[in-house]
C-alpha cells in the first residue's frame, strides 16, 4: 500500500511518543499536531530534512487541546522565531479553539508576537485543506474537536484526530480515500475501538491506516491479514 502522510509519532496519551503527522505542499511544511515528543523529533531530523528543502516555511494544524497534541507549538514557535528565523502558521479547525491556542501562545507560553500567525481553518487560505469535520471524543472538549479532509500529493485524506466513534467520518470515505483513523485496543468511551473500525470501513474501498495507538505490538498482530496498516513513522 502506498503512502502519504508520514509520522512522527503515532501513540496515545500515556506512551512515550505522541501522535503527529507531516506532508508537505510546494516549500511549506505541514504538521498536523504537535506534541513535544515530536518537537523532539523536529529538533534532531531538522524541519529542513522533514520536508526535503531548505528554508520550509512552517503550518500546524490542530485537530483539539489536549497536552499530547498541542504541547509542542509553543516551543517550536520559539524555535524557529530563535533559531530557524522562521514564522510558525497555526490553524485552529474553529474561533473557539482558535481563542483556546491564542491564550496558550500568548498568556501562558509568551510567544513573541510576530513568531507566529494563528488563523481558523475558514480563513486559512490553502489548497490542501478542503473541510473541517466536526467529531466528538471527550466530554470536557465537547464541541472543540474535529478532523479534517485535506488533498496531500493529490489524495483525498480524512484524519480522525481523536474520536470515540468513526460515524462523523463515514460520509466522507469515497473509494480511493486515505483515511488515517486513531483506534484503540482496549475497550474506551473517547477512541474507536479497533474492531469496530476494521468492521466499519470493510468493503469501502479505502487505503486504512491506523494511528493514536494504545497497543501498538498488539494492534500490530490484530491486523494481521487484513487491509489495515499502521501509519508510516518518519526514519
Amino acid at each position: 500500500m502506498d503512502k502519504c502522510l508520514t509520522f512522527l509519532g503515532r501513540g496515545s496519551a500515556f506512551t512515550s511518543e505522541h501522535n503527529s503527522a507531516f506532508f508537505t505542499h510546494g516549500s511549506e511544511l505541514v504538521l498536523i499536531d504537535f506534541p513535544m515528543s515530536s518537537f523532539h523529533k523536529l529538533c534532531t531530523f531538522g524541519a529542513d530534512n522533514l520536508a526535503g528543502i531548505t528554508g520550509a516555511a512552517l503550518t500546524v494544524i490542530v485537530t483539539h487541546t489536549h497536552g499530547d497534541h498541542i504541547g509542542g507549538i509553543p516551543m517550536l514557535i520559539h524555535y524557529a522565531y530563535h533559531i530557524l528565523k522562521r514564522k510558525v502558521t497555526v490553524i485552529a479547525p474553529s474561533a473557539e479553539v482558535a481563542d483556546d491556542m491564542r491564550f496558550l501562545i500568548d498568556r501562558l507560553e509568551g510567544c513573541a508576537p510576530d513568531a507566529y500567525e494563528l488563523l481558523t481553518a475558514q480563513d486559512a487560505e490553502r489548497p490542501w485543506l478542503l473541510d473541517v469535520i466536526p467529531t466528538s471524543h471527550t466530554p470536557t472538549l465537547e464541541g472543540r474537536c474535529f478532523g479534517y479532509r485535506l488533498c496531500v500529493y493529490g489524495k483525498n485524506v480524512i484524519y480522525t484526530g481523536d474520536t470515540a466513534s468513526i460515524d462523523p467520518f463515514l460520509p466522507w470515505l469515497e473509494p480511493g480515500t486515505y483515511l488515517y483513523a486513531e483506534v484503540s485496543l482496549h475497550d474506551s468511551p473517547v477512541h474507536t475501538n479497533l474492531r469496530d473500525l476494521l468492521a466499519r470501513t470493510s468493503g469501502l474501498g479505502i487505503k486504512l491506516f491506523l494511528m493514536h495507538l494504545d497497543a501498538p505490538d498488539k494492534i500490530a498482530e490484530a491486523i494481521e491479514g487484513s487491509p489495515a496498516e499502521l501509519a508510516p513513522l518518519y526514519k
